[in-house]
């Protein structure tokens, strides 16, 4: 019987082997002109590759932002996959420099030709698509079982299963002179012609002054620079904004004047043994939305840091803190020598950067991670005056043995260390009691509105960010975007520097599933955290059942530990719906303005939808409508994970374009659950934002309204029923990736976003498109 099993394996196994049709040799247009990757195959490489192959997502994390990614290829290692143990890390320009050390590392060359080939990886997939131009059924690159083949047998077996799947994938096929240009390119030998380092005097001569600054052996400049690395790391650093250069700010092994030498380590705080020195290191890669954090250097932010860390007498006798991971993880600890009110200032000085790092930070796709939020709230700070970790002297230095962050285990923490971890409660409990009684030593009236910090006099309206939640990303915003969210956050020293630790320097996304685990689950607290400091601005008696309403179900409100306090408010309520006084209190002291959109007032009527419209403000008024409870049908149809984003143009017959963010806001019963998130959905409290500009770096759709048509797409919206009737009417609208046209569409949202906001521009992600291709 088992010589049976083998002989019937063997006979399947042969048969399926000769079924499948040999790969056709590829064929093009050889282009008879000298051929630059800069200048010609680069462009190509960015309108329409990039915006799937740019970061840990990207398929087989082929990375195509630059010639190295290119060179380095495509890998089998699934980055997101569970697993027990913690990988080598695989980051581009970081962990290999040469294209022999990647191979080293388990990645294949896409444009290298194969075996008793001419022709490579690519160039086939390029081939497949352009025979076979025509997208049938759904494409998910994220979550597609892709088989990131490596030899022509593979490609033979794949193409023979899916003709369809050529690249670029799910989307239009390349242009006839785009696809021939990259095909001749690729057909001699791919090769570069990038000029490396190139960038302008002025940069060079503020590069100087900053590195001299970092490396100035002096032990207080020492102890800053490894403060301000460790929250720098991942900037994207500008010196002259009209340049368009970008730099990092790394550990290098060469000093000033020579070239710089990256020294890879997982963490920014793990230690280097060999002597370094920290070098900024132009980004070569395209500037991708979804890891672009800008952060400016100029004579101003030099002058900034001296003022905080050098100039002021630290109480302690400055001195090097160790690189011990149990202690470098938590910067409470590792840098106590620095005035907390220093280190407090430097991160609210550039407030949006240090919260958009929570948000883009090192992940690139994190769903598990982000149901840790809800889809929309509201950030606030406490003023560095009212923080009483900052002004008594004494507190935080007590309390930090109660302010630890799991970190500290590694990017490899064991079973045990995991589950002891996540039983440890206690610790928190602690830290919020103390915190409540000494507010209540020294406010005994309880907080005022005063204990709100007002945002930098300099940059208006960071007082308070608003963040958006998109499924499995996110986004940041100046200002207090949408209506009063179902929850607020107030956020103190201690907390924002442990949420940046934990999310940002401590996090490895090759780290172990545990490691995973644990910064998930402390995000919780820390959440819970930053609620409760919003709480003690409500009247006590109020506070429980605030909470509660955040985290329905017996088992979230017993996962959510809350610490109410017993202290006073400070604040005179004439209602008794204290968030919304609360808030509209807030939004006058910090001089925010209303989102006009959004925002609804006490008195606001629903205005109805117009057959024609004439100007801007009326849209507006019809898009205010829409964002009330239960107003747009269609989103009771698609509130999943493709559908939280869309970008929208409307073409004014002015010749003027109006450019705005659908944003779907899903009500959570609770988030306090890791697991089965849709069965804490309710869908019927599901509300739209409609925002000006562009928001989010990943659209899931983009749609296109002629001004005369306004009408019938405002009614759609507003009345969609799931019928191909209003299936065919929406496909008037909402740019399918079938469609024939999609990439005009996506060059001129992409062209806009760049006149826009140059600064902030960065390539929009396409991984998470809508999936499925309908035919036009």
């Amino acid at each position: 019987m088992k010589l049976q099993f083998i002989f019937i394996f063997l006979f399947t196994l042969l048969f399926t082997a000769c079924s499948v049709k040999p790969l056709e040799p590829v064929s093009f247009e050889k282009v008879n002109k000298e051929i630059s990757f800069v200048k010609d195959i680069k462009p190509i490489l960015d309108n329409r590759c990039v915006s799937c192959h740019s970061c840990y997502n990207s398929p087989c994390q082929l990375k195509l932002s630059s010639f190295e990614g290119l060179e380095r290829g495509g890998t089998k290692a699934d980055l997101y996959a569970n697993r027990m143990n913690a990988e080598n890390p695989t980051r581009l320009f970081v962990d290999a420099t040469n294209e022999k050390a990647w191979r080293g590392k388990g990645f294949f060359s896409v444009v290298d030709f194969l075996e008793n080939s001419n022709e490579s990886i690519m160039m086939q997939y390029l081939f497949q698509k352009d025979k076979n131009p025509l997208n049938i059924g759904t494409y998910s690159p994220e979550t597609d079982k892709l088989s990131c083949v490596k030899d022509k047998e593979e490609l033979a077996i794949f193409f023979d299963e899916n003709p369809h799947k050529g690249m670029p994938y799910g989307f239009p096929a390349l242009k006839k002179e785009e696809y021939n240009l990259l095909m001749t390119w690729l057909n001699e030998g791919a090769i570069d012609d990038t000029k490396k380092d190139d960038f302008n005097n002025f940069e060079r001569t503020q590069i100087k002054k900053f590195e001299e600054f970092l490396n100035n052996k002096d032990i207080k400049h020492q102890v800053t620079s490894r403060y301000i690395y460790e929250h720098l790391f991942l900037a994207h650093i500008t010196f002259d904004e009209k340049s368009g250069n970008f730099f990092e700010l790394i550990r290098s092994r060469t000093p000033s004047g020579y070239k710089p030498q990256i020294i890879a380590t997982r963490f920014p705080y793990d230690e280097v043994e060999e002597p370094f020195y920290y070098r900024f290191r132009k980004i070569e890669s395209t500037i991708v939305h979804k890891t672009h954090m800008v952060y400016g250097l100029d004579d101003k932010k030099l002058e900034r840091y001296n003022e905080l860390f050098i100039k002021p007498i630290w109480e302690q006798k400055p001195y090097l803190p160790p690189y011990d991971s149990k202690i470098s993880a938590n910067a409470l600890r590792t840098f106590e020598q620095i005035p907390a009110s220093s280190r407090y200032q430097f991160l609210l000085d550039d407030i949006h950067y240090i919260i958009m790092t929570f948000i883009r930070g090192p992940v690139c796709k994190g769903q598990i991670a982000l149901n840790v939020i809800n889809d929309h709230f509201w950030v606030m700070f406490m003023d560095p005056k009212y923080d009483l970790t900052l002004q008594d002297k004494y507190f935080l230095h007590d309390n930090i043995p109660n302010l630890s962050i799991p970190n500290e285990y590694g990017e490899d923490p064991s079973l045990f260390k995991t589950f002891k971890a996540l039983d440890n409660y206690e610790l928190a409990k602690k830290y919020e009691t103390n915190k409540a009684l000494i507010y209540k030593q020294y406010y005994p009236k309880g907080l005022s509105l005063d204990a709100i910090w007002k945002g930098n006099q300099k940059e208006q309206n960071d007082a308070i960010l608003t963040i958006y939640r998109h499924f499995d990303s996110a986004s940041v915003h100046k200002g207090a975007l949408g209506d009063i969210p179902k929850t607020l956050w107030v956020i103190d020293f201690p907390l924002l520097e442990r949420i940046y630790y934990s999310l940002v320097a401590g996090f490895d996304v090759f780290g172990n599933t545990a490691h995973q685990l644990l910064v998930r689950t402390h995000m919780d607290r820390l959440r819970i955290e930053g609620e409760s400091n919003f709480l003690e601005f409500l009247p006590k008696e109020s506070r429980q059942d605030y909470f509660n309403s955040w985290y329905e179900g017996w088992l979230a409100q017993y996962l959510a530990v809350y610490i109410p306090s017993n202290n006073s408010v400070d604040i005179k309520y004439q209602t008794k719906d204290f968030k919304k006084e609360f808030a509209n209190k807030i939004l006058d002291y910090t001089n925010t303005k209303k989102d006009s959109i959004n925002f609804i007032e006490d008195n606001y009527k629903k205005s109805e939808i117009k057959k024609a419209y004439n100007t801007k403000e009326e849209i507006e008024e019809t898009f205010k409508t829409l964002t009330l409870p239960n107003s747009s049908e269609i989103i009771k149809h698609f509130t999943d994970g493709e559908t939280n984003l869309a970008h929208i143009r409307i073409k004014m017959n002015s010749g003027e374009n109006l450019v705005y963010t659908l944003v779907i806001n899903r009500w959570h019963k609770n988030v306090a659950l890791l697991f089965d998130e849709e069965s804490r959905l309710d869908p019927s409290k599901d509300r739209i934002n409609i925002v000006r500009g562009f928001i989010g770096s990943y659209p899931n759709i983009f749609v296109v309204v002629n001004q005369n048509d306004l009408g019938d797409f405002f009614n759609l919206l507003q009345t969609y029923k799931n019928t191909p009737a209003d299936d065919k009417r929406i496909s008037k609208y909402a740019i399918n990736r079938a469609n024939p046209n999609f990439w005009e569409h996506f060059d001129w949202f992409d062209k806009e976003f760049k006149k826009q906001d140059a600064l902030q521009y960065g390539l929009f992600d396409l991984n998470r498109y809508i999936s499925r291709a309908v035919k036009p």
